[in-house]
């Protein structure tokens, strides 16, 4: 038993350690805003804004490549993605209790001091992708960020996004 795990984990590390001795090469994934600072993001996000389809046509690129270096993943996320479709419509309640319960478990985890609200440090540590938005989404603008303001700016960006093209690829929030 002790062996296996061994194998296992020298086998995760052998082409971790092989990756880092090659010159040039880093640890850090090349997907979407890997290794970006936050004004590159930043910049990269207000181009995306200006010219949707290229960035559009960028990530649909990108999924290619992935899905050329690894068929067999690819598929497999792919039929995942289709099983959880069907799921969803056969049952949106459940499916939509299922993403609440999520959030709602990540928003008590973020909130360390309790008191209902996420602050800006509590979302750098436990929800990053929210600081990005932080200042949008805090609507009374008083460096919380409650679960009511998630709603009310949830529920802005789907009005928003009534106006597009049904084939465009919706945002991520």
């Amino acid at each position: 038993m002790k062996h296996k795990w061994l194998v296992l984990i020298a086998a995760a590390l052998i082409p971790m350690g092989a990756m880092a001795a090659e010159p040039g090469a880093t640890a850090k994934p090349e997907g979407r805003g890997a290794g970006l600072t936050a004004e590159q993001r930043q910049a990269r996000i207000e181009a995306c804004k200006a010219n949707p389809e290229k960035c559009r046509a960028e990530r649909q690129a990108m999924f290619e490549k992935r899905c050329a270096e690894n068929p067999e993943r690819c598929k497999e996320m792919k039929a995942k993605m289709a099983k959880r479709m069907e799921e969803c419509k056969a049952s949106p309640e459940k499916c939509r209790a299922e993403r609440q319960a999520k959030f709602n478990e990540r928003f008590k985890k973020a909130d360390a001091d309790g008191n209902g609200a996420i602050s800006r440090a509590e979302a750098e540590k436990a929800m990053p992708r929210l600081v990005r938005r932080f200042d949008s989404i805090d609507a009374n603008k008083d460096g919380q960020v409650t679960r009511e303001e998630f709603a009310a700016a949830r529920k802005a960006h789907f009005e928003q996004r009534k106006g597009r093209k049904p084939d465009a690829e919706p945002t991520k929030m």
